[in-house]
């Protein structure tokens, strides 16, 4: 990846820290509580949790490569992974600074077009253990005997309904393409129809490609669920991050289904409000709500809020930094293309021995 493209994920980056840091209210932390060594102890523990949730996601983007994967050495894909996450937290909808990231810096390792399909497939699955936490979130908030309030149990259950379907529906319709049906859509938008209709139609091969790469993935068996289990368990281990801040703040009494159920509805509320950078607030509100579902103060809140904040902070800290260090490279095909040149260069014969010997000067 060009220096001048990192350097405007990277600011990007630092304008998305610093609204979080504007979003955040520091006024009302006990800073003497949380420098203890027992809460240091635990924020050394949350962030070794992502650690492990981290190589899960890189794991599944390697699964997604397949033979491409050994191209792509394990600390790379994982300085990748965490780079785009970074960026996926800093900007509205995720989408506007992770993914492309993930494509330029593939780039360098893969086809243009195999790095753009098997990061749009990792963004599938990836969204899908969102979905498939949420019905789980949905199920144990019905266990728990729907403690929210009547508007708050209608909401959950219908959305849980919806996305039970939604995950259904992506085990069983596998050889549906989305790439080229959804840029033919926003083509078909007036106030963008002009600019987006003959781009649509010079990369409509492009486009095809990139879908038939998604089924061809979504149809490789072991593979396939392979994926589906590190995303959703990586889910998991982001619930269990929930679960220690409630034994360390709450106490006792406490599971690790509480955690999930915490972390499911936060995350809910959260991404309805995706249009919010690093979701400041909105997943606040989503996790003060949960904790009134299993009778937990509110005074839990804050403490918990930061600590969350602050973990969340120091990886997309580190994850920016990635992104704008790193060596200039090649993209993959323009490297294919310079081995090809000069694989047909040693094709060529040399010349006699006796041509190139020198002619003696005749006395």
């Amino acid at each position: 990846m060009k220096f001048k493209y990192r350097l405007i994920f990277f600011f990007i980056g630092l304008l998305g820290i610093g609204l979080m840091i504007w979003q955040t209210d520091f006024s009302s932390v006990d800073w003497n509580s949380l420098i203890e060594p027992k809460a240091l102890l635990l924020f050394a523990s949350i962030m070794a949790v992502w650690v492990l949730i981290y190589f899960l996601h890189a794991v599944a983007y390697k699964i997604i490569l397949k033979e491409d994967s050994k191209n792509v050495k394990m600390y790379r894909m994982y300085r990748i992974c965490l780079a785009g996450f970074a960026l996926n937290n800093v900007t509205p909808a995720g989408l506007i600074g992770g993914e492309p990231y993930r494509i330029m810096a593939l780039r360098r390792y893969v086809p243009t077009e195999r790095a753009t399909s098997s990061t749009l497939t990792f963004s599938i699955f990836y969204a899908l253990g969102h979905f498939m936490l949420w019905v789980t979130g949905t199920v144990l908030y019905i266990i728990y005997g729907c403690p929210g309030p009547l508007w708050v149990t209608i909401i959950l259950i219908i959305a849980g309904a919806l996305l039970f379907g939604v995950v259904v529906w992506s085990f069983f319709a596998r050889n549906i393409g989305f790439v080229y049906p959804f840029m033919r859509l926003i083509a078909k938008i007036p106030l963008l129809r002009r600019k987006t209709k003959p781009l649509v139609e010079k990369n409509k091969e492009s486009y095809i490609g990139i879908d038939n790469n998604i089924r061809a993935f979504r149809n490789e068996g072991w593979r396939y669920w392979a994926v589906i289990i590190l995303e959703y368990a990586s889910r998991l281990l982001e619930a269990f991050e929930y679960f220690m801040l409630l034994q360390f703040f709450a106490g006792g009494g406490v599971s690790y289904f509480d955690g999930i159920l915490i972390m499911s509805t936060a995350s809910l509320v959260g991404n309805i409000l995706f249009i919010i950078p690093m979701q400041a607030g909105s997943r606040e509100f989503g996790t003060s709500l949960a904790l009134g579902f299993i009778g937990v103060s509110a005074a839990v809140f804050a403490p918990m809020a930061i600590v969350y904040r602050i973990r969340e902070l120091t990886y997309i800290v580190i994850g920016i930094i990635l992104v704008l260090v790193g060596r200039k490279y090649k993209p993959h095909a323009q490297v294919m293309e310079e081995l090809k040149e000069k694989a047909e260069e040693d094709k060529i014969e040399p010349k006699k021995i006796e041509e190139q010997k020198p002619v003696k000067n005749e006395k």
